[in-house]
């Protein structure tokens, strides 16, 4: 099984990707690199930098029927990979996991990790000076995030649970790829794994920071700014209703999301 973990930038998304990888190999299923022309090259963790057919297909031929594999990326994805992805999680060769996070709390990382870059000469996010350059960033990223989220089959996670309700979240994904629980001990060693051996690139790691850092009037701005953002906050963060992903561009028919 190869498993692809999206989600947007700055949501809790590597935290997701360790956790799973943490998971899987402390049920033994050994999380290898894939070679360079199957992932991204230069990265140290198995990370795809874009998604088409070909891509799926040679990640696909380079897990062995043994194997589970997670693969971490933030790519968007079009209407041919939505099938493509659809059916092979029907065939069970292919299990999605879509992270999600409050896009206020997004925009606060992503402006921290504007200041973080300007100051230690980096180029990744040193454009992004204000919430209202975060605004747009993540505009852009929640349509990708809602077409990925529009596949039929796939398991969401929410930043605030993986981060601060990680047991819960441990046992869902032990029951997704049908693992027995961890005991105590096994489930301290996935936890150190993830949050103290694994890079994460944490910010503040706060919940909900958007109530005690942003007023309510630039609450209602972001919200307003970012096309979508009220309504993915009503309804997917809140209530939990899936169904605000199958307006996606490009969904995949019959798309029956549910929650991991």
């Amino acid at each position: 099984m190869l498993i692809l973990s999206y989600g947007m930038t700055k949501s809790g998304s590597t935290l997701v990707f360790e956790l799973c990888k943490a998971v899987l190999e402390q049920a033994g299923y050994k999380q290898r690199r894939l070679p360079d022309d199957v992932v991204a090259e230069g990265h140290h963790i198995n990370f795809l930098d874009h998604i088409s057919v070909e891509t799926l297909t040679k990640a696909l031929a380079a897990v062995t029927p043994e194997e589970k594999i997670v693969v971490k990326l933030h790519a968007p994805i079009a209407e041919q990979e939505i099938a493509f992805i659809a059916n092979k999680i029907q065939e069970n060769a292919v299990a999605v996991h879509v992270n999600c996070r409050d896009p206020r709390e997004i925009c606060l990382s992503l402006v921290d990790a504007g200041d973080h870059a300007r100051r230690n000469g980096k180029k990744a996010f040193a454009e992004i000076h204000s919430l209202d350059d975060a605004a747009k960033v993540v505009t852009r990223q929640l349509r990708v995030c809602r077409n990925w989220g529009s596949i039929a089959g796939v398991k969401f996670y929410f930043y605030n649970e993986v981060a601060f309700s990680t047991h819960d979240v441990v046992d869902r994904m032990c029951a997704e790829f049908g693992i027995r629980q961890f005991e105590d001990q096994a489930y301290e060693a996935v936890v150190g794994r993830a949050f103290n051996d694994a890079f994460t690139q944490k910010n503040k790691a706060t919940k909900d920071r958007y109530k005690d850092e942003l007023t309510v009037r630039q609450n209602e701005r972001l919200l307003s700014e970012i096309k979508g953002g009220a309504r993915f906050v009503n309804e997917v963060c809140r209530k939990r209703d899936f169904s605000w992903f199958a307006g996606a561009k490009n969904p995949s028919r019959g798309a029956t999301s549910g929650r991991a």
